[in-house]
């Protein structure tokens, strides 16, 4: 999934489970089980053609920081009581995509994408399932998700 996808994910756990001992390590989990949900990702074809994409830079670093951000500000300013619990647990869920920046960093000096030097990355790789066509998978999945957060808050 997108990053914001993630975040939304993270702060509807950090919202129905109170404890941050238990509510942290979910976040981070639900990261790897949205991953294993069919979802969009730009197109390429090869990692490498994709992630060296200005489409990618765009949409999923760009794009994504700018609503994960976003997401943080309108928790604080709606003036939540947990909404640094919320604010945590959303950016807990992103934090496997940005253990891959040195991969998108690798890829964008011109080398191979080194996804199968580490365990972790060959991993996240393995249980991805993107394709372009999957577009309305995050499209529903951020309404869902915006629209209970929203009820809830």
């Amino acid at each position: 999934m997108t990053a914001p996808n993630h975040a939304l994910t993270g702060a509807l756990i950090g919202l129905a489970v109170p404890s941050m001992w238990l509510s942290v390590p979910l976040a981070f989990v639900s990261h790897f089980v949205l991953d294993a949900i069919p979802h969009y990702d730009v197109p390429g074809e090869s990692n490498e053609a994709r992630i060296d994409s200005r489409q990618f830079l765009f949409i999923q670093i760009v794009g994504g920081f700018v609503l994960c951000v976003g997401l943080v500000a309108l928790l604080w300013w709606s003036q939540v009581p947990n909404w640094l619990s919320l604010s945590v647990c959303a950016f807990i869920a992103t934090v496997p995509d940005l253990l891959s920046i040195p991969r998108f960093l690798a890829v964008k000096r011109g080398h191979k994408d080194p996804v199968n030097s580490n365990l972790f990355w060959k991993f996240h790789n393995d249980i991805q399932r993107q394709h372009p066509r999957f577009l309305p998978v995050e499209f529903v999945w951020f309404a869902l998700a915006a629209l209970l957060l929203t009820v809830q808050l």
